[in-house]
C-alpha cells in the first residue's frame, strides 16, 4: 500500500517541471556536553565521555528541482531512531514546508548515546541537537541557489568483511585485520556526488562508502566522528564547500584497524583512514568536470511493515537472550521494534543520472551490491542508517549461518533486507517510467 506522501509525489510527477536545480547547504555543531554515555560499545560499561577529540556536525543539503524539494541531513552520530526522525521531520515541515527529510547517521561509535535526561531532564542534549538540526535545514533552504550536479566513482580498499565462513559452515568473527588479508564480499566503491555553483565553486561533496566507523574502540572516551570526520575535514580544507558522508551497507564491514585504543594509535589510524579516503574523493572530484543541470527531482517515501525475527514476548526467547552475552540488548530490542516495525525507505532520483535509496538499519554489504547492480540508473547509491535504527539486516544465508549480526544482534524477520531492497528497486523503476499501472504490450 502506498503512503500518502508517495501518492502525492507520483501525482506531482505529472505536473509541469522546472529545469533548474537549486541547492542550499548549512551545518550545525551537535557536539554533546561531556559526562554523558557513549554509543555503541557494551564494553565501555558505565564509563562516560571525558573529552572532545573532534566536533560532531549535522550537515544539511537542501535540493530542489521540478517542483520537488528534499533535505538530506548527515549526522556524526551512531544512530537516529525513527521517533527522533519523525520529530525533526514534522518540525521541518512546519518551518519550511519540506516534507521529505532524510536523516543519515554515520554510525560512529564515539558519538553520544541517546539520553533524554542528560545533562538534565528539563534541557536534554538530545532535544537541543534536534532543534539545531531543524534550524540548519531552515538555513539551508534560505540559501537555495542555482547549482550543477556531477557524479563519479573511485575505489578505496579500506575495510574488510568481519564474517569469515569456514569450510564446515561455521562463522569466525574477524574483528581486526591489520595485515589487510583479503576478505569477501566487500564493496570498495566510493561514490562521489559534486554539487557546484553555476560559477564552479564547490557547494557540497557527498561521499558514499561502506565501512563501520569503529577505528576507535571502547577504551576511547573522547567524542569523535571517527574516520568520516577526518575524511570530511580534509576534503573541506583542500577543495572547500561542505563535505557530507552517507554510510552505505556496512553491516558486516569493519576497518582494518578495528577498535583501536588511543594508546595503540587509535587516533592516528583513524586520521590515516579518513585521509586516504579523502584523497580518493578529491581525485575523483577533480576529474568530474563542470557538471550539469537537473530537470526533475523525484522523491518517493514508503513504509513497509516488518515482522520480528524473534517472538520478543516469549519467555523462552527472553531466557535465551539473558543466558548469554547479549542479554543486555533484550529490552532495547523489544521496545525498539515496537516503535520501528514500520520500516521507512526512500528513493530519490535526479533525472536518470543519480538514484539514492535510503534504508533504516545496518544492511550487510551484499544487499548494497545487489541494489546497485539491479538498479537501471548507472549511478545508484545505497544509503543505510537513515530515518530509523532497526539494527542488522543480514542476508538470508547469513541469518542461517550465524555470526554477529547474522543471528545474535538482529531483530527483523529473515529476508527483511531483501524485502526492502525489492520495494526500493520497484519504486526507482516506477519513477523512471519503466514500470507502470497500465500495460503497454510493446
Amino acid at each position: 500500500m502506498l503512503s500518502a506522501a508517495m501518492v502525492g509525489v507520483l501525482v506531482a510527477m505529472t505536473a509541469p517541471l522546472s529545469a533548474e536545480l537549486r541547492v542550499g547547504v548549512a551545518r550545525a555543531d551537535i557536539t554533546p556536553p561531556l559526562g554523558g554515555a557513549m554509543y555503541g560499545y557494551g564494553a565501555r560499561g558505565s564509563n562516560t565521555s571525558t573529552g572532545v577529540h573532534d566536533p560532531l556536525y549535522a550537515k544539511v543539503l537542501v535540493a530542489s528541482a521540478g517542483g520537488e524539494t528534499v533535505a538530506l541531513v548527515t549526522l556524526d552520530l551512531g544512530a537516529f531512531e525513527k521517533d527522533r526522525a519523525a520529530r525533526v521531520q514534522q518540525a521541518v515541515e512546519r518551518e519550511t514546508g519540506i516534507d521529505h527529510v532524510l536523516l543519515v547517521a554515520s554510525h560512529s561509535h564515539s558519538a553520544p548515546s541517546y539520553e533524554l535526561d542528560f545533562p538534565s531532564a528539563d534541557r536534554p542534549y538530545a532535544r537541543s541537537a534536534e532543534a539545531a538540526i531543524v534550524a540548519a535545514v531552515v538555513q539551508a533552504k534560505d540559501r537555495l541557489a542555482p547549482a550543477r550536479l556531477a557524479v563519479g566513482w573511485g575505489r578505496a580498499e579500506e575495510g574488510h568483511n568481519r564474517r569469515q565462513v569456514r569450510e564446515d559452515g561455521t562463522v569466525h568473527m574477524l574483528w581486526g585485520n591489520r595485515e589487510r588479508v583479503p576478505t569477501s564480499p566487500v564493496d570498495y566503491a566510493v561514490g562521489v556526488v559534486a554539487f557546484d555553483s553555476l560559477a564552479g565553486a564547490p557547494l557540497a561533496t557527498l561521499v558514499n562508502f561502506n565501512t563501520h566507523p569503529v577505528v576507535l574502540g571502547p577504551e576511547n572516551l573522547e567524542i569523535s566522528a571517527d574516520y568520516p570526520g577526518a575524511m570530511m575535514a580534509k576534503i573541506e580544507s583542500d577543495i572547500g564547500g561542505q563535505a557530507m558522508f552517507v554510510q552505505g551497507a556496512a553491516g558486516d564491514i569493519n576497518p582494518f584497524w578495528d577498535k583501536t585504543a588511543p594508546a595503540d594509535g587509535g587516533f592516528e589510524q583513524m586520521s590515516a583512514m579518513g585521509e586516504a579516503l579523502a584523497t580518493e574523493v578529491i581525485r575523483v572530484r577533480a576529474e568530474l568536470g563542470p557538471g550539469g543541470d537537473v530537470e526533475r527531482l523525484s522523491v518517493v517515501t514508503e513504509e513497509v511493515a516488518l515482522e520480528p525475527r524473534w517472538d520478543l514476548d516469549s519467555p523462552e526467547v527472553e531466557a535465551a537472550f539473558r543466558a548469554n552475552e547479549f542479554g543486555w540488548i533484550f529490552e532495547r530490542y523489544r521496545t525498539r521494534f515496537a516503535r520501528e516495525s514500520q520500516a521507512e525507505i526512500n528513493t530519490v532520483l535526479f533525472d536518470d543520472r543519480l538514484a539514492v535509496g535510503t534504508f533504516p538499519g545496518e544492511f550487510f554489504v551484499e544487499h548494497g551490491l545487489r541494489f546497485k547492480d539491479q538498479s537501471m540508473v548507472t549511478n545508484t547509491l545505497f544509503v543505510g542508517y537513515t530515518n530509523g535504527a532497526l539494527a542488522y539486516f543480514p542476508t538470508i544465508r547469513a541469518a542461517a549461518e550465524g555470526g554477529y549480526g547474522g543471528k545474535e544482534a538482529t531483530l527483523v524477520e529473515v529476508g527483511a533486507g531483501d524485502k526492502l531492497i525489492n520495494r526500493a528497486l520497484v519504486r526507482i523503476h516506477e519513477q523512471l517510467g519503466k514500470l507502470s499501472a497500465i500495460p503497454t504490450f510493446e
